[in-house]
């Protein structure tokens, strides 16, 4: 059975969570990181998780916005002090030149300090890579800029991450039948026009989807902060459409799959 541990589940301004971050357990004690919060509170994250830093191999971003981004400068700096350390970092093609312009500006050299530890993979959507004892295979979502969700099938079991995106028909037919779906949700339905217009999704959006796909289990994450929504409420909205109970991811909650 899978693990994956969320290290972030905070939307961009909610000062009470960490940003998104997933850590997927593989074999032999390495780790797939989904996503790389929004700066050093990833390092903190990973800490108190017990997620070592020298078995971080492989990070596929979803997209270049600073809450999914943000934590890839620091966490490669903090990589280099690691001798046995090497890293694989995988995104769709305009995604990674993005990242590496931006390491090019805040954190100039360190390719050069990691060398040949460091390596770059474009990961077009549909493309389904090998990344330990997972299959990785992104697909394309809406929201606004080039954002990628991706399905992770290991050991017979299947978990989708939606990344942010407003409602699709993408992330239905990923999820089919996904033993479990992660899903954004960033309002109630009452506030859909602001939701899609962000980019993001409704609670309920989430568990139309996951209806729809036959997912087994529905989880949601990249939350607003309390005084804007509270995780209740964003839980039954969604558990009316998806017809089963519907859990709410916290930092550093583990969920299996």
């Amino acid at each position: 059975m899978g693990r994956i541990t969320f290290l972030g589940t905070g939307d961009p301004l909610n000062e009470e969570r960490a940003q998104t971050s997933l850590a997927v357990a593989l074999a032999g004690g390495e780790t797939l990181l989904l996503d790389t919060s929004s700066g050093t509170i990833l390092l903190r994250q990973l800490a108190t998780a017990g997620i070592a830093l020298a078995g971080i191999r492989h990070i596929f971003v979803t997209h270049r916005h600073f809450d999914h981004a943000g934590g890839l400068a620091p966490l490669l700096v903090a990589l280099t002090a690691l001798p046995d350390a090497s890293v694989t970092v995988y995104a769709e093609p305009v995604t990674l030149h993005a990242l590496r312009d931006l390491l090019a500006l805040t954190i100039p050299g360190v390719e050069d300090w990691l060398g040949s530890r460091l390596h770059w993979r474009k990961t077009p959507p549909g493309a389904t890579v090998q990344v330990g004892d997972v299959a990785l295979t992104p697909f394309s979502v809406e929201h606004g800029i080039e954002c990628t969700g991706c399905v992770l099938a290991q050991g017979g079991r299947t978990a989708v991450f939606t990344a942010d995106t407003r409602p699709c028909h993408a992330v239905v037919t990923a999820a089919r039948a996904a033993d479990l779906l992660i899903h954004e949700a960033y309002s109630l339905d009452a506030a859909a026009p602001a939701a899609h217009g962000f980019g993001h999704s409704t609670a309920a959006d989430a568990g139309r989807a996951a209806h729809a796909a036959g997912a087994q289990r529905l989880l949601l994450t990249h939350l607003r902060a309390r005084r804007f929504m509270d995780p209740a409420a964003l839980s039954a909205e969604a558990a009316a459409q998806f017809g089963a109970p519907v859990e709410v991811a916290h930092d550093l909650a583990v969920a299996p799959f």
